[in-house]
């Protein structure tokens, strides 16, 4: 039988200068594991400090994580949390171990190195996901020595792995994942936290969304994501924390949207939530009105109920259907609208250069229900899905610019997979965290989109390599708001300055999409060219 098991390893207990301890991590442990076992878990094991004072070496997390890995079950779904000091150098990713010397040269080889490549191709288990709070605040990186240690890299794994292995990482490159001490104070109460507590803001999230989510439904990947990113935010704005809130980050060619993260409620044995294991305790100064808050708010992954039987009455009934006929009849009338519109003055959307030889993809504006508008005129290819007025041009040229500390910027696959005759589709957010209104410019040469086979090191096609106009595209980013840029593939191979390239498309395989843009960084994801 399947099982969904939990391995959560922790280092805390540092000794080296310029490396300080994290005190708070064996608690965030041992919180998060309390909740994954009502959540259902069938086996949690928690590794934070070992016997006789001992400390957590890079052998003994290698040796578990394989160990851990090596037992699974065929089905079985596998979660592993790294938490601790972490760093990036020469393209790798590594967990500091509690035993690390300042004479270790260099630096990454005394360290734990995630990526468990061989022991994950030979593990029977269906899934694993991988949480990593190992990006930490207060770590003096530049001080130890290591070249480049500035940013965590993209998991270089095969794809077969990539449908296999989830990498959820605390943080977004250039970040750090925070932590609260015991002496922060939030300025007013924070639902579901004590005053004096010190948490890792991602490991707590975690566990707070887990505990907060519904034992009657499942939750997927994706939504457990962005539950995760809401709660992060909440603590980071709650706790008044210096910079831009830290970005989840999900690297991963599992189907975010079907992969269930939990236990499904017909898997679990019985055993009920007690969120007590995280919110506080009613009967202290506040944690009552703070636990209430917090359970009310839902952490966005609660699932609608349905109202009881008794409830319904048959007038009732009969008003609720009447109503429905009439939007129904009402929705019929808009389609036909819409439809009589799109023949009416789009008539060639799909002529002209749709059919043009020019390797590239086909752009269309996702605004947000507030109303981004692109600065450009539209082409025929660009579709604006907001019934609100225009915006004119010079009105947002005039709005300050969208800055990494307003807005994040995020790359998705519509798809995780595509097969031959599918369109490969990716899009690309702004999302605007202040109360102000901003402008991004998400053209193909600002915010340039490239895709990568994963199995080369050599771009197979750049939204920069043969863009229309000017190449510059501004957006309105509403205030609390996003705006998203869709960019279809054709699949086929770009050159610079609208080069000639051959006649063929890029068969099948994993490929790594990358978009930077100007002050913002590089933001990721992949999809797969399936052959069926």
């Amino acid at each position: 039988m399947a099982r969904h098991r939990a391995l959560l390893i922790g280092a805390s207990d540092y000794e080296m200068r310029g490396v300080p301890p994290l005190p708070f991590i064996p608690a965030d442990l041992a919180r998060l594991g309390s909740v994954l076992e009502h959540r259902g878990f069938d086996d949690v094991q928690v590794l934070a400090g070992r016997e006789g004072g001992k400390q957590v070496s890079a052998n003994y997390v290698n040796a578990r994580v394989a160990g851990f890995l090596r037992r699974a079950r065929p089905g079985d779904t596998l979660l592993i949390l790294l938490s601790g000091h972490g760093v990036h150098a020469k393209g790798r990713d590594y967990l500091v171990p509690e035993d690390i010397d300042e004479d270790t040269h260099p630096f990454e080889s005394g360290c734990v190195a995630i990526d468990w490549r061989e022991h994950l191709d030979e593990t029977p288990a269906e899934h694993v996901v991988f949480l990593i709070d190992a990006c930490r605040e207060g770590i003096e990186q530049d001080s130890m020595g290591v070249a480049s240690v500035k940013q965590w890299s993209r998991q270089k794994i095969s794809a077969a792995l990539r449908r296999k292995v989830a990498y959820v990482y605390a943080c977004s490159p250039g970040q750090y994942a925070l932590f609260v001490r015991p002496h922060d104070s939030p300025p007013s109460p924070v639902a579901g936290v004590r005053g004096g507590d010190s948490f890792s803001i991602f490991s707590r999230s975690v566990s707070d969304v887990i505990a907060a989510h519904s034992g009657a439904a499942a939750l997927p990947l994706g939504r457990f994501q962005d539950a995760v990113q809401d709660r992060m935010t909440e603590l980071h704005r709650g706790y008044h924390k210096s910079g831009q809130p830290q970005f989840l980050r999900v690297v991963t060619d599992i189907p975010s949207d079907s992969f269930l993260f939990l236990p499904s409620p017909s898997g679990w044995s019985g055993r009920v939530r007690e969120p007590s294991a995280v919110i506080p305790d009613p009967s202290t100064a506040g944690g009552g009105a703070a636990a209430a808050a917090y359970e009310r708010s839902g952490m966005g992954v609660e699932t609608g109920t349905r109202r009881p039987a008794s409830r319904r009455t048959y007038p009732q009934h009969g008003v609720r259907l009447g109503r429905r006929v009439f939007l129904a009849l009402t929705l019929l009338g808009l389609l036909g609208v819409a439809a009589w519109a799109a023949a009416t003055y789009n008539g060639n959307a799909k002529g002209g250069d749709a059919k043009s030889n020019r390797p590239g993809a086909e752009t269309s504006l996702t605004p947000s229900s507030s109303g981004a508008r692109p600065s450009s005129t539209k082409s025929q290819k660009e579709k604006v899905s907001s019934g609100s007025g225009e915006t004119s041009e010079s009105s947002i040229s005039a709005l300050p610019d969208c800055t990494p500390s307003a807005a994040h910027l995020t790359l998705r696959s519509l798809h995780n997979a595509y097969g031959p005759d599918d369109t490969p589709t990716l899009l690309v957010t702004a999302k605007n965290i202040t109360g102000r209104d901003c402008k991004v410019d998400l053209g193909p040469k600002k915010t340039v989109l490239t895709l990568t086979p994963a199995n080369s090191a050599d771009v197979y096609w750049s939204s920069a390599d043969c863009p229309k106009g000017s190449g510059s595209r501004l957006f309105l980013a509403p205030a609390h708001g996003d705006v998203t840029y869709t960019v279809t593939w054709d699949r086929k191979p770009s050159a610079p300055k609208c080069g000639t390239t051959p006649e063929t498309d890029a068969g099948f395989g994993t490929f790594l999409a990358e978009a930077t843009a100007p002050g913002f960084g590089k933001v990721q994801t992949s999809f797969v060219l399936s052959n069926s």
